[in-house]
């Protein structure tokens, strides 16, 4: 165990409430020594697939043996399990409601077990605040070193949801959706690079289409593109984007999550 864990911090509890701070307090109360780490906590209410994509491209970054927190709960207080997932450099703390779906894609020999070592919840648990008396003590936990494996038997059938794959629409095309927004309006598809592969090996972006409109240019960072220029390029998070030069492209686009991106190829 390192001499100071760390445990990042995923929810969507924002800033204005006691409630990050409330759960900040339980973990620092059983593992003082922690280094507390906060990906977000503006993930939108109850937006499992936000906080997915937000945790899912943020692990990979941390030291081995990280404890990653990350309570999106709209059935808090109901029968869905607690859980936590080992993987092969980081271990997840999370509600089984399929919020580590990213995660698992991520995580092909990912192993999940359902906590039932309930001494080391907080007494009494309040039943609408697991984040707090649930999770975090077990975080606080594994980040002291105890064994996960001691937590709760291993299960197979938790809790995780398919994103809809990227299809091939015809000799040269390709059909995917949006599958995130984020703050600067950047409309971040499901579509990689690897998948022009299914279409041709030397097979490149020709013209995305998002809502019926045609966006040609493709750049490589966002500072070479043109003023009032739609463009698609590759974005940190491994998947192509399509974005303005300091504009929302969502609201250009009037682009939704979830709706179709259409991609011809040369």
């Amino acid at each position: 165990m390192s001499s100071n864990p760390i445990i990042t911090f995923t929810s969507d509890f924002g800033s204005r409430e006691q409630y990050v701070g409330a759960v900040k307090g339980v973990l620092l109360s059983s593992c003082p020594s922690a280094v507390i780490v906060d990906i977000s906590h503006d993930i939108g209410a109850h937006d499992l697939l936000e906080a997915s994509f937000v945790l899912s491209n943020a692990y990979p970054f941390y030291p081995p043996r990280t404890v990653h927190l990350v309570v999106v709960d709209p059935t808090v207080g109901s029968s869905r399990r607690p859980l936590v997932a080992i993987g092969e450099n980081a271990i997840f703390v999370a509600p089984d409601n399929g919020v580590l779906s990213l995660v698992y894609a991520r995580e092909p020999e990912i192993r999940v077990l359902a906590i039932d070592a309930e001494h080391y919840f907080r007494k009494p648990a309040s039943p609408t605040f697991h984040a707090r008396d649930v999770f975090a003590p077990v975080a606080a936990a594994l980040a002291k070193g105890v064994d996960p494996l001691t937590f709760g038997p291993q299960i197979k059938d938790y809790v995780r949801f398919a994103l809809p794959a990227v299809r091939k629409a015809g000799d040269k095309a390709l059909e995917g959706i949006v599958l995130h927004i984020d703050r600067f309006g950047n409309v971040i598809t499901n579509i990689t690079p690897g998948d022009l592969g299914t279409v041709g090996p030397d097979a490149k972006p020709r013209v995305f289409k998002v809502n019926g409109k045609p966006i040609s240019s493709h750049r490589r960072y966002y500072a070479e593109s043109n003023v009032d220029e739609l463009f698609s390029l590759v974005g940190s998070s491994g998947y192509f984007e399509i974005s303005a030069l300091r504009k929302p492209a969502a609201r250009l686009l009037e682009a939704k999550r979830g709706i179709k991106v259409e991609l011809e190829t040369t």
